[in-house]
């Protein structure tokens, strides 16, 4: 039985039983992935996997059950469990069934030529990223992941109000990390790059980052501790924002787990902070036409030049603000819940350079690595105190590389004391982005 025999099995199922509304929602994904240790394949890994699940409301409540057989009697277990699962549930857990928007962008998600890079050369791919690395210093003392990864499906939602939507994407990585040494001094770096374009990534540039990373930190040591400005590189600022994103999501203000909760056209942050959750951005690696609840996506503006615009919201967290969706309901995967999660959410870059940053902080440093983000950062009240390294500026210039140090402030703080914002905006996989900022009030420790 096909995807379109099962669904339409399980509708006609779903309408004798009584449903009122209902809905079927399935991801299926493809994934690849090979390391190669010391020029042998360590790992490889081939898969394919997905399923379905369905809800239908009755009586007001509403009913769940997900399956992996897409067959007849699997059409009719899900139906008659989420009958019962509706049975005993309360009122307030009744959830929207989206009839759908009056349009949906036309986006490229997906790159039909990934399809034709072959596994091979995506072994070559990853063979070739250890071999230059080894060959970029003789203080590149191991190459401890080399790993070319892929990874695609298709996303689809329809239902009885006439809804039906569907997806492809695809995206390849590929990822270096090393061990740099020195004597009997060792630091490690690593990179990673994606796109749904295999000729975007440049194995070189992969590896040139990377090994830098390492030994441009070998000789690093502590300093002396202050108050002040500093620096966040772009990839620091880029964690920081990822850990307290959930901020900005209507649901937990909604439940007090956000201190921007009623701040809805407030003043949050410098005038110089621009935030953007953009599921429409041109090779986004967050990049979709539609959300999870079959809301249409578009771009939208969360804070801009310091003000909250708005929050991000689900159906059901919008209809509780008296609000619309803003298209941010997602499911982790086909047997989960829908939430609120981000797109392709950053900081628009401003207009100064790197350098001119590191210039007009003159003494001062450069984070560019944060490390203990899950045990020392809170993401409700936004206070921070992170192991972190990065380079001494002094004079206006970057003289030392510097570590063990620990860098102290509140996230909202931050927004609030930024100074400038650079042009050198950085995206990670998951879609969070941010240039470099000069940020004022942050408390260092050293030794």
């Amino acid at each position: 039985m096909d995807i379109n025999e099962f669904k339409n099995t399980l509708f006609e199922k779903a309408k004798e039983a009584g449903f009122e509304d209902y809905e079927m929602y399935g991801a299926i994904t493809q994934n690849f992935s090979v390391n190669i240790f010391k020029g042998e394949i360590e790992k490889y890994r081939k898969s394919t996997s997905g399923g379905v699940s369905f809800r239908g409301r009755k009586d007001g409540k509403t009913g769940y059950f997900y399956t992996e057989d897409i067959s007849a009697e699997a059409a009719d277990i899900a139906v008659k469990q989420a009958l019962e699962n509706a049975r005993v549930m309360s009122s307030e857990e009744d959830e929207e069934i989206f009839e759908g928007s009056k349009s949906y962008p036309d986006i490229k998600t997906y790159d039909p030529t990934l399809d034709n890079f072959s596994d091979d050369k995506k072994i070559e791919l990853a063979k070739d990223m250890e071999k230059r690395a080894y060959a970029f210093s003789d203080k590149i003392e191991l190459v401890t992941s080399s790993t070319v990864a892929t990874g695609g499906g298709e996303v689809f939602i329809c239902n009885s109000k006439g809804l039906d939507l569907s997806y492809k994407s695809n995206v390849i990585m590929a990822l270096v990390s090393v061990l740099a040494s020195d004597g009997d001094k060792k630091k490690t770096g690593g990179e990673i790059a994606a796109s749904m374009d295999y000729k975007d990534i440049d194995p070189q540039k992969v590896v040139d980052k990377a090994c830098h990373e390492a030994i441009d930190h070998l000789n690093s040591a502590s300093m002396k501790g202050y108050t002040g400005r500093v620096i966040f590189k772009n990839e620091a600022f880029i964690d920081l924002l990822q850990t307290f994103s959930s901020s900005f999501y209507g649901e937990l203000a909604q439940k007090g787990l956000s201190l921007l909760k009623g701040k809805e056209g407030s003043q949050i942050a410098s005038e110089a902070i621009t935030i953007v959750d953009d599921p429409l951005l041109e090779k986004g690696y967050a990049s979709v036409p539609f959300d999870s609840e079959g809301v249409a996506s578009y771009n939208k503006t969360v804070v801009e030049n310091g003000v909250l615009k708005t929050l991000l919201y689900n159906l059901k967290s919008a209809r509780k603000a008296g609000t619309h969706s803003t298209g941010n309901g997602f499911k982790g995967s086909y047997k989960g819940s829908v939430s609120t999660s981000g797109t392709n959410f950053y900081i628009k870059k401003g207009s100064s350079s790197y350098d001119e940053l590191v210039k007009s902080l003159k003494d001062g440093v450069v984070i560019t690595e944060l490390s203990g983000l899950h045990a020392g950062a809170n993401p409700i009240t936004g206070d921070f105190s992170l192991l972190c390294q990065g380079f001494l500026v002094e004079n206006g210039k970057v003289t030392r590389p510097v570590d063990q140090i620990i860098c102290a402030g509140n996230f909202f703080k931050v927004l609030s004391d930024t100074q400038a914002v650079g042009s050198d905006l950085e995206f990670s996989v998951s879609g969070i982005g941010s240039p470099s900022l000069l940020v004022d009030n942050i408390s260092i420790s050293g030794q």
